[in-house]
């Protein structure tokens, strides 16, 4: 039984299910010290605010709190008497918990492709200018990602390189779909990406063969 998912799921022979992000994230915070849910939501907070990559919405305390306490059910987290409410702390097991789920993480691709590989599958149902303007409009927005991304690095000389080697992965992806992407609007550009004329028919959608390949 994987410990670390609070919603119901059924057992596969793949093994268990990824863990909670969620979960997670307590687990992680908590590794730190003992934390009552209105402490974990601020801490993330804090956390989120000035990370430069973009995350999704912090949790709210009264979403902690019912981690915390699946954890604590699950014996990963204990609780004390605090005068904010229960104070969690980890559990040997809990700390066990975490790092196996953590080298899980590390040593597995994802399963789930990002959104934006699904997105340039269908790069060919939207017109020439409307996805040259999304993908410029990306690329905006990248820069500017890579620009945070880069400043936090250079603000945290003090800071062990370990702690904020996430910041350098984040900055060699963002880079590296950056380039794809001038790349590919350079091709498009320069007329070397077509946008084959497209008809829909019965079977699905034909088009004229280019460079001796059959149509579909």
């Amino acid at each position: 039984m994987d410990t670390l998912s609070t919603a119901p799921r059924a057992t596969t022979e793949a093994g268990p299910a990824p863990a909670s992000p969620l979960a997670l994230l307590v687990l992680g915070l908590l590794l730190e010290r003992p934390m009552t849910p209105r402490e974990l939501a601020r801490t993330a907070a804090e956390r989120a605010a000035d990370s430069p990559v973009e995350s999704l919405p912090t949790p709210v305390d009264e979403e902690f709190a019912a981690v915390a306490g699946a954890l604590r059910e699950a014996g990963l987290t204990d609780a004390a008497a605090h005068s904010d409410g229960l104070s969690y702390g980890l559990t040997d097991r809990g700390r066990a918990e975490f790092a196996r789920h953590v080298v899980a993480l590390l040593d597995t691709p994802d399963r789930q492709p990002p959104a934006f590989v699904t997105a340039v599958g269908y790069l060919g149902a939207l017109d020439r200018d409307r996805a040259t303007a999304a993908l410029r409009e990306r690329v905006g927005r990248l820069r500017e990602r890579a620009g945070r991304i880069e400043q936090a690095l250079a603000a945290g000389g003090g800071i062990p390189r370990l702690f904020l080697i996430e910041n350098e992965y984040a900055l060699r992806m963002c880079r590296a779909e950056l380039g794809w992407i001038e790349e590919v609007l350079a091709e498009i550009g320069a007329g070397a990406l077509a946008w084959p004329e497209v008809r829909v028919t019965e079977n699905g959608w034909e088009w004229e063969p280019q460079d001796g390949a059959a149509a579909r």
